[in-house]
């Protein structure tokens, strides 16, 4: 069970389980002038799935459902389904300390799904703060907003934690939103009509084979089994801090999503547990959730890979933190003329 099925009001317990040339996301607009005003204001705030997957029963016409599916083409990668082989933590005893020991929780099942091709942006968080996000509670679980007006930046005003006055820093615009808890990100998911993905499927989308039931060829890696510092931006890379997220190209899966690996954590929607054995108890002061593929100031190799995960609390607020979105395959109708990608289709995308 997710995340947001644990928050029931309006987001359960967690679960594990269950082509065309992209234009990255901070690096072009999306925008089509010929669109309607309601839809073209839609679209240039990264909400095109509210166009595909309405929520109000609004109904679109068919020139705005060929534009929103534009944008998911532009904005979004095909990930094809399939199957991973998910991997967690023991807490053992050990010489009279608790220690970490990995262990493997067996496959797991994910359905076809688009995801971000690249973090969201301080500039794409912005338009969710300046649309009132912190306003909506619709937006947030009943137990969390007493919180919210802790939710601010170094000014006190609503937004991420290393913003001010609102606003994020005009060179970081381009960089992935980072001083955001699991709420906040989950927030802005819900705003733009998506979902923060499973740990599962965040999986899938940096080790899927050439075929769709292929684990067996899961890498460490979305470029191969061994690490290679020009294509993510972890410590090695010597950037200590973000980096635009359109940058780091030759770190890309097959079908185009970037920086899976590096840059930043990313908020899953899923918990974080540890198994633990008879003669250990492990007590967490809030729920956890997973975070996944390492960060800008990620020392050791084996932090930031495909399978390593990561937990921390869902209201903390680091400063290596962000996230991407995602939407299942199933609940988006393509236009008549232009079905699902194929296996072969995400393939093809570089």
């Amino acid at each position: 069970m997710s995340l947001t099925s644990f928050f029931r009001s309006p987001l359960s317990v967690f679960s594990l389980g269950t082509a065309k040339q992209p234009v990255p996301s901070g690096q072009n607009e999306l925008d089509f002038a010929d669109a309607a005003p309601d839809v073209r204001r839609l679209i240039r705030d990264r909400r095109y799935i509210k166009i595909l997957a309405p929520s109000d029963g609004v109904e679109f016409d068919a020139a705005s459902i060929n534009h929103a599916w534009k944008a998911v083409e532009q904005d979004m990668a095909y990930v094809p389904p399939g199957h991973v082989t998910l991997v967690n933590e023991y807490a053992i005893s050990q010489d009279g300390a608790c220690g970490l020991s990995p262990g493997v929780v067996g496959a797991s099942e994910v359905a076809a799904f688009y995801l971000d091709r690249t973090p969201v942006t301080n500039a794409d968080y912005a338009k969710f703060v300046d649309a009132g996000g912190y306003d909506d509670y619709q937006l947030w679980p009943e137990h969390i907003l007493e919180a919210l007006l802790q939710f601010v930046d170094a000014t006190g005003q609503p937004g991420p934690a290393n913003w001010a006055q609102g606003k994020p820093a005009v060179e970081k615009r381009n960089h992935p939103v980072v001083g955001i808890c699991w709420y906040e990100a989950n927030a802005y998911a819900q705003w733009s009509g998506k979902r923060l993905p499973t740990s599962a499927e965040w999986q899938r989308a940096g080790t899927w084979g050439k075929s769709p039931g292929d684990s067996t060829s899961e890498s460490q890696y979305p470029w191969g089994n061994s690490f290679d510092p020009a294509k993510a931006n972890t410590w090695a890379a010597g950037r200590n801090a973000t980096a635009p997220v359109t940058e780091f190209a030759a770190g890309s899966t097959p079908n185009g999503v970037r920086q899976l690996i590096g840059n930043v954590w990313e908020w899953m929607n899923t918990q974080y547990v540890l198994q633990v054995t008879e003669d250990v108890t492990v007590h967490f002061d809030e729920p956890m959730a997973e975070v996944r593929g390492g960060a800008f100031d990620s020392y050791f190799h084996s932090q930031a890979t495909c399978k390593t995960r990561s937990g921390q609390p869902l209201s903390a607020r680091r400063h290596n933190i962000g996230f991407r979105c995602c939407q299942l395959a199933d609940s988006l109708t393509p236009p008549s003329n232009e079905p699902h990608p194929t296996t072969q289709d995400a393939e093809g995308v570089s």
